[in-house]
């Protein structure tokens, strides 16, 4: 059994108006946000968004049913300019992401992607079925063992086979969070379907004009293991600020207010998953992602997760967007 990816034809039909529009092929910066009612979110899905663009393709088949689509009236919904386009079109989105298992903060999008406009949006449903609903089952699973501080296993259990369909998604996702193999097998955590506001977000188009930035990494700072800030960069200051600092000032968003933290090492959250459309996503084994879950639970309760500091690069103002 595999996933039907033609369920849901609403992000095809935001791909044909841009088409129509003449902005398809624009440079634009997408980001794939999660709004949880935890204080956190743990990232999921890199890998099985990975596998999907290893497998989908606009083949002749998929092209004829989507030029079999009719509205109330039997006209087609797709133009056959359009559907000629999806099928010699060769996908050139930039992606990424954290690593699976990582905690974020509210507000920290979930992906990045950047890429032609029409391609961005006619992903959306791989992006909200993957990577949002992945999120959501796996911060869930892991909301159990933060409100119990239990974040401690001697032995990484089997991770239980799971098929490309959503309720193997569904499991792989809790494996990661965290949830016991018996609570997986004998029940089903729907998660919650997002809002309105929730999923894709349009944030930031090259061909504006504007002179903002957009947002583009995270550099999460620690001593040892040990988390002490996550700062935002724009493209330009992630393509300038240096690596070989050990001090970094930034305007902390919680006390809003100037910042300097002193570190050892940072990580940029956020890896390439794929390039110029090609997945570049090693694969990872599912209890090494388990492990870095309940690690990071462990490593910001310690942090105190409520003061824990975050907010954009110094010198600089906040972007718009």
């Amino acid at each position: 059994m595999t996933f039907d990816w033609l369920s849901d034809l609403r992000p095809l039909f935001a791909a044909q108006e841009s088409w129509r529009a003449g902005d398809y092929q624009e440079d634009s910066i997408f980001y794939l946000m999660y709004r949880p009612e935890s204080p956190f979110a743990i990232a999921c899905g890199a890998s099985l968004l990975a596998e999907h663009v290893r497998r989908f393709r606009f083949s002749p088949p998929i092209i004829q049913r989507l030029g079999q689509v009719a509205d109330g009236r039997g006209r087609a919904v797709f133009d056959e300019s359009f559907l000629n386009f999806l099928q010699r079109m060769h996908l050139r989105l930039h992606a990424g992401m954290p690593p699976e298992g990582t905690l974020l903060l509210p507000g920290e999008p979930l992906l990045i992607a950047r890429g032609p406009m029409a391609q961005a949006l006619f992903m959306e449903s791989a992006f909200r079925l993957l990577v949002w609903k992945s999120t959501d089952w796996a911060t869930q699973a892991a909301l159990r063992r933060w409100q119990n501080q239990d974040w401690k296993e001697e032995d990484t259990p089997p991770a239980p086979h799971y098929d490309f369909t959503p309720e193997g998604w569904q499991t792989r996702a809790r494996f990661i969070g965290g949830d016991a193999l018996d609570d997986i097998l004998k029940d089903k955590n729907t998660g919650h379907e997002p809002a309105e506001n929730e999923g894709l977000q349009l944030q930031w188009r090259a061909s504006t004009g504007s002179q903002a930035q957009p947002f583009a990494q995270i550099r999460r700072l620690f001593n040892g293991t040990q988390p002490l800030a996550d700062v935002w960069l724009t493209q330009e200051q992630d393509r300038r600020a240096s690596v070989s600092k050990t001090t970094c000032q930034f305007h902390n968003k919680s006390k809003n207010a100037p910042e300097t933290c002193h570190f050892e090492r940072f990580q940029n959250l956020y890896q390439p998953i794929l390039l110029r459309g090609r997945p570049v996503l090693p694969t990872t084994r599912k209890g090494y992602l388990r492990q870095r879950t309940l690690h990071q639970l462990e490593a910001f309760h310690r942090a105190g997760l409520q003061a824990y500091p975050r907010g954009w690069f110094a010198p600089t103002d906040k972007p718009a967007g």
